[in-house]
């Protein structure tokens, strides 16, 4: 997927199209998995861990991507956020879900009346257990 989309992307914030880059967006946009830095590093091996890293953390700094912290591995998971979605994170198993079936108009409007702030993006984490083990 290395095309003129992931280009047009990381220009339009700001940084060079890098071949490091590009291959770590791309495989953040196809890959579901919400992957460390380590999983990245297993699958684009031609790249140090530390520029994965690195790159990780432009990618976060610039709002392309977000980073999940879950309660269990303590461990930095990337997703790429291209559409606003929130987390389902199983505290159990670990697993991380996407999920973007709820308007958020409402929650917006509560910020933004409780802060005065125009509101111009979410991150949501909601966390649970599976109901065999909460017992």
């Amino acid at each position: 997927m290395v095309d003129q989309t992931l280009r047009d992307i990381l220009q339009s914030h700001g940084l060079k199209a890098t071949f490091q880059r590009l291959s770590i967006l791309d495989y953040l946009m196809t890959h579901e998995t919400h992957p460390t830095a380590e999983m990245i590093h297993v699958d684009l091996s031609s790249i140090s861990l530390a520029t994965i890293y690195n790159t990780l953390d432009k990618l976060v700094d610039v709002g392309i991507i977000i980073v999940i912290d879950t309660l269990k591995d303590d461990k930095r998971h990337y997703d790429y956020y291209g559409e606003p979605h929130y987390h389902i994170i199983n505290s159990s198993t670990n697993e991380i879900i996407d999920a973007d079936n709820f308007d958020v108009a409402p929650l917006f409007e509560a910020a933004r009346q409780a802060s005065g702030l125009n509101i111009t993006g979410f991150h949501i984490e909601i966390y649970g257990v599976d109901p065999d083990q909460a017992k």
